[in-house]
């Protein structure tokens, strides 16, 4: 009986774990599949409400005050109500409320898993197992089931349900290592002024909106769409002024990969079209996966010895894979592609474990700290990519949509110049800057 409950728990545990690294882009992938099936305005819309909930959840999570473990038994909870609200009804209320409750979910599951992990590492000996492979074959099973059946995605939304409510015995059993950390943090929850939250709330709207030009045609005027974007510019700026001085280092760093992650995943997942054919998207998240998974490991051994000068070789490499996605030629731009992504993969253990070791701020909600300036970075990327688009297809006389719906890669010099040269550029921009003002210690 007791193997038993001990294998329950390694279950609840692995499936935690598991829960925590596909939390923030599943549930919107099933979204946009069910929404991509059927082609109702209700599924767009909570498309695009999940969407505005998950960009917005990461800078209102902790006005309660609550511990990371909390939270985190919080996001499981809302995830569960999420994803079973969309399996069992079409109901536009329903789904409305659904996606803001799963949009919280997929914003925070993944920073306080985080949180947790690394509060075990400095103060404890627990481990929680992986189990990824097992909760993995269970998914690719239940995808199959769904499409073999024409069941509208409702048993992924139904297995995803249940995956959440088993994983909460396992965040339950953190509180019990977790007892040695709290009594040495003092957690206060934050206030945000008013008139922030108007913002944001237009803000994330817009940034929403664009989004839905991606997926459906919305006829709106090329003027409007210009105002539009301006107006999130202008909002992006004022939330990140207000934001600062929450994080006394890191922003720079943490702004240039949120750029470069946007820009690999969301920009060069369309983009790789024009290089690679029709597998261009899976072929860009396959070499993000490998970049982010061998970067830390393959850059720990190599920069054992420093190079001479400020850069260490994980940097140089962020450099050159940034100017060899310059050169118009399928060769330089996988290299490039992996270069960059093997330097996110090795900057983002390093940058987790020195804001969690700062001083100046509280380890509980240091994680969460990162993940909104991360979040900034993404949203300029973003912002960044629709300005251009405008432009180029206006200039062009070409359909905004064509981008995202390629069907010929005859417009590689559009597209190559008015939009990968100028995002690239300011990718380069921005990790040229972040390098100069790092501190020669790091």
């Amino acid at each position: 009986m007791e193997k038993l409950k001990s294998a329950a728990i390694d279950l609840s545990g692995g499936i935690l774990n598991f829960l925590a690294n596909i939390g923030l882009i599943l549930p919107y992938l099933l979204i946009m599949a069910k929404y991509q099936q059927l082609h109702t305005t209700t599924l767009l819309i909570a498309l695009v409400t999940f969407y505005i909930s998950r960009s917005a959840s990461i800078f209102y999570t902790q006005r309660m005050g609550l511990k990371s473990v909390t939270y985190l038994t919080l996001s499981l909870v809302l995830g569960a109500a999420g994803a079973l609200i969309f399996a069992s009804t079409t109901n536009f209320i329903w789904l409305v409320i659904g996606s803001l409750l799963w949009g919280y979910s997929a914003a925070t599951i993944w920073p306080y898993f985080l949180t947790v992990k690394l509060h075990l590492k400095h103060y404890s000996h627990f481990k929680m197992k992986r189990l990824y492979w097992l909760i993995f074959g269970l998914l690719g099973l239940m995808v199959a089931a769904d499409l073999g059946l024409h069941l509208a995605y409702t048993l992924s939304f139904d297995v995803l349900g249940l995956l959440y409510l088993a994983a909460i015995p396992g965040s339950l059993l953190l509180r019990e290592p977790m007892r040695t950390v709290y009594p040495e943090m003092a957690l206060h929850p934050e206030h945000t002024k008013a008139w922030r939250w108007g913002l944001s709330v237009i803000g994330f709207a817009i940034v929403a909106l664009l989004t839905a030009l991606r997926k459906t045609t919305l006829n709106l005027p090329t003027w409007l769409i210009y105002v539009a974007i301006a107006v999130a510019f202008i909002i992006l700026i004022l939330e990140l002024a207000a934001d600062w001085k929450t994080l006394p280092t890191f922003k720079l760093r943490l702004l240039n990969r949120g750029f470069i992650m946007t820009l690999v995943l969301l920009f060069n997942g369309f983009f790789a079209y024009f290089y690679l054919g029709k597998m261009g998207m899976y072929a860009t998240f396959g070499i993000y996966l490998i970049g982010f998974e061998l970067g830390h490991p393959l850059f720990t051994k190599l920069e054992r010895r420093p190079l001479p000068g400020k850069l260490t070789l994980s940097e140089l490499a962020a450099i050159c894979g940034q100017v060899l996605l310059l050169i118009p030629w399928v060769g330089t731009y996988i290299v490039g592609l992996l270069l960059v992504t093997l330097y996110v993969g090795h900057d983002n253990p390093q940058v987790n474990e020195n804001l969690y070791d700062l001083p100046e701020l509280n380890a509980d909600s240091a994680i969460i700290r990162k993940y909104r300036f991360s979040t900034y970075g993404g949203l300029l990327c973003q912002l960044a990519l629709f300005t251009l688009l405008v432009t180029a297809s206006t200039y062009a006389h070409t359909d905004l949509l064509a981008f995202f719906n390629p069907h010929s890669a005859a417009d590689f010099n559009l597209y190559f110049y008015s939009l990968s040269w100028p995002l690239t550029l300011i990718s380069l921009g921005l990790t040229a800057l972040h390098l100069s003002q790092k501190s020669p210690n790091k």
